[in-house]
């Protein structure tokens, strides 16, 4: 087992003799064992109430605002099981079913599930042991029978036939002149994307469109707009759960630093990321050649970049870390400072991209817009880094939204507010909300030189969660201030 101690007072180091418990939840690992699987499903059966307080309270608080900002009287929201759709499992909670928000006026909007939402199934359980969970819940007003799932005798009627059976007729009662649908038309995703959900299929739509008729068909536009801002708009009940499940999950980061063994404990696997100095042209973070069969070993940083905490590896005969660590860690804390005043909500992401990089440049950092592993050649400090000043560190930015509610873990949401260099245009102009949830995440490369043939360069990334505030970053728990040693 590893050993650790502080150095002097008032320098930034930091002991773990006390560090117990195991790695888990929210950090960013190379592999996941089947052990990781059960305790991610464990997780997520743990927090259902909580969660289940999450939905009530949006519905509550949320939908009625988004809804009028947005103008819209009916939202509908297809949800096939054949269709994966993140938003109505954490935020409606299920996988399948029609559900439909209507504003009738009063300070509540009416919630009803219809069509067809799939209940028991004739192979697996008998039609009465099933258990409604949307009942359960305690957020609907109107919940349509669940169904049966069972093979019929041959009929003439299809599926096609049930799909939005009744739905024409509860619409035209409720006369609502603009209708949302769940489709994507103007928030696309940037190019090459491909885990975008956009919504219902082209089939639903034509059987929604026929079911509602011409009338009401003509009324339907996109809720894009109103599920981005359904999103991103957390309630109390929500960070109060996010921080929670942060000081659970940085429990386990603190036991995984005490766990480490050098020379013996693999770089992959244990939940942790580790940076090491290597080849020109190979990942410092284990993500190239040259990293098989790794195990941690002195001189490496040992980090869990989703909880913000990192650790430093002594080699044989050291007492503390060398100055260039030193100097790496001091750079990471004014970083860190800068982006604590700097995101706000209240902001768009273009308005914070264009404070911090003139504040990144009073202190003599230079922003770029690709991330060195990004750009071609990979991992070439010296192409990368051509025509900036040689001693400057040069960053790279990518703070996005994070959804981390009904599903315990780490789920990244691209749809919404974006800060930085990467993702649409559009993503750019939206102003971060309230209690804006997302990562900070961010690439920094420090000029450091080295041996012919290693990289002329330190590397650091962080990938921690945080709430967007006006006057700035709040974590979810206390920052670390000082360096981890690990013996």
């Amino acid at each position: 087992m590893s050993n650790a101690r502080s150095v002097l007072p008032g320098s930034r180091i930091l002991s773990i003799g006390f560090i117990c418990l195991t790695i888990v939840i929210g950090l960013i690992a190379q592999s996941e064992t089947a052990a990781l699987a059960q305790e991610r499903r464990t997780r997520s059966s743990k927090y259902v109430e909580e969660n289940n307080q999450i939905r009530r309270d949006k519905f509550d608080i949320v939908l009625p605002k988004v809804m009028r900002d947005r103008g819209v009287d009916m939202w509908i929201h297809v949800v096939r099981e054949a269709i994966p759709d993140s938003f109505g499992a954490d935020e409606l909670g299920s996988t399948s079913g029609v559900f439909v928000f209507t504003d009738r006026g009063g300070d509540r909007i009416e919630r009803a599930i219809l069509g067809r939402r799939w209940g028991a199934h004739q192979r697996e359980r008998v039609a009465t042991e099933y258990e409604d969970p949307m009942e359960k819940l305690g957020a609907y007003d109107i919940i349509g029978e669940p169904v049966f799932i069972r093979e019929p005798v041959s009929g003439p009627e299809t599926e096609f036939d049930y799909r939005f059976k009744g739905l024409g007729e509860f619409v035209a009662e409720r006369d609502p002149q603009v209708i949302a649908v769940n489709f994507i038309r103007e928030l696309g995703p940037w190019p090459t994307y491909q885990e975008h959900e956009d919504g219902l299929s082209h089939t639903d739509y034509i059987l929604l469109a026929e079911e509602l008729g011409e009338e009401y068909a003509s009324r339907l536009i996109s809720s894009e707009w109103v599920i981005m801002d359904y999103i991103h708009h957390k309630v109390d009940s929500e960070i109060a759960l996010l921080k929670k499940m942060r000081a659970e999950e940085v429990e386990h980061a603190k036991a995984a630093f005490a766990a480490v063994e050098p020379g013996v404990t693999p770089t992959r696997g244990n939940g942790l990321t580790t940076f090491r100095r290597m080849r020109t042209g190979q990942s410092q973070r284990g993500r190239s050649a040259g990293w098989e069969g790794a195990v941690i070993q002195g001189g490496d940083i040992v980090s869990a970049p989703s909880v913000g905490m990192y650790a430093y590896v002594l080699r044989d005969g050291e007492i503390e870390p060398p100055a260039e660590i030193q100097r790496l860690w001091a750079e990471y804390l004014k970083v860190d400072r800068i982006l604590a005043e700097t995101i706000r909500s209240g902001l768009t992401g273009r308005e914070i991209v264009e404070e911090y990089t003139r504040r990144f440049s009073e202190v003599g950092i230079v922003v770029k817009d690709e991330q060195l592993h990004m750009a071609i050649p990979k991992n070439d400090f010296a192409v990368y880094s051509a025509g900036s000043d040689p001693e400057a560190t040069i960053i790279s930015m990518d703070a996005h939204g994070h959804m981390k509610g009904a599903r315990p873990e780490s789920i990244e949401t691209y749809f919404g507010p974006r800060i930085g260099s990467y993702g649409p245009d559009w993503a750019l102009d939206i102003p971060l909300q309230p209690n804006h949830h997302f990562v900070i995440e961010y690439f920094f490369y420090m000029p450091s030189p080295a041996p012919e043939g290693q990289d002329q360069y330190l590397f650091w990334w962080d990938h921690e969660e945080a709430i967007a505030t006006p006057s700035g970053i709040e974590y979810l728990t206390p920052p670390q201030e000082e360096l981890i040693l690990i013996r």
